[in-house]
């Protein structure tokens, strides 16, 4: 995702969701196993040209986070776009396009869905919420006892705590607030031999974290 920079979008009217009928008539997700990535696809008609969709990947269905966008070409036919995940994070992984128009209101496709099989420890999907806490997901193989260290780049233990993980997606939040501007490392341990896995990731301020 490069300097992308993460945030969290929530379901639900209040963002912004308004009343005339969205222009994507259609979306879908596939993984292909032999790329390792997923391609989304989506079709609209009649939609506006300069009309924005924002791409967004979820873990639990319920907080998005924004992995890209793409820009509306306009006309009245019936239009295609296409966008490739190259890092899905393992799980089940859910997708949908959010279509802002001119004034900047909101329209949601239902969520499609992908199950990638988890074959190593994973972390990642971090992100800042309204509240200024950053969550990130530990993806499992197996049901395990982990430890979670945060470091900075001068090796200064900030974090460092013990959880239980179940296989699959496991989903965490931390207060980072105390933290300077910087570069630091969250890793995940296997205290039963699952591996470890290491994130990456530069605060930038309370509200703004880039990987």
């Amino acid at each position: 995702m490069g300097k992308l920079m993460m945030y969290v979008v929530w379901m639900g009217l209040s963002m912004g969701a308004a009343l005339r009928p969205p222009t994507v008539i259609g979306f879908s997700a596939d993984y292909n196993v032999t790329e390792e990535v997923v391609h989304l696809h989506w079709i609209t008609r009649n939609a506006p040209a300069g009309e924005k969709f924002i791409i967004q990947r979820s873990l639990d269905s319920m907080h998005f986070v924004a992995i890209g966008q793409t820009i509306s070409v306009g006309g009245q036919a019936v239009q295609h776009y296409y966008f490739d995940d190259p890092k899905p994070i393992g799980g089940k992984i859910y997708y949908r396009i959010a279509e802002q128009d001119a004034s900047g209101r909101l329209y949601y496709t239902s969520a499609a869905t992908i199950n990638k099989p988890i074959t190593s420890l994973m972390i990642g999907n971090l992100y800042v919420d309204s509240t200024r806490q950053v969550h990130f997901a530990i993806i499992s193989p197996q049901a395990s006892i982990a430890n979670i260290t945060l470091v900075d780049l001068n090796g200064k233990i900030w974090q460092s705590y013990l959880v239980n993980l179940k296989q699959g997606n496991n989903l965490f939040a931390t207060d980072l607030k105390h933290l300077s501007p910087g570069i630091y490392f969250f890793q995940v341990n296997d205290k039963k031999g699952g591996g470890s896995a290491m994130l990456r990731f530069a605060k930038v301020n309370d509200t703004t974290y880039r990987l």
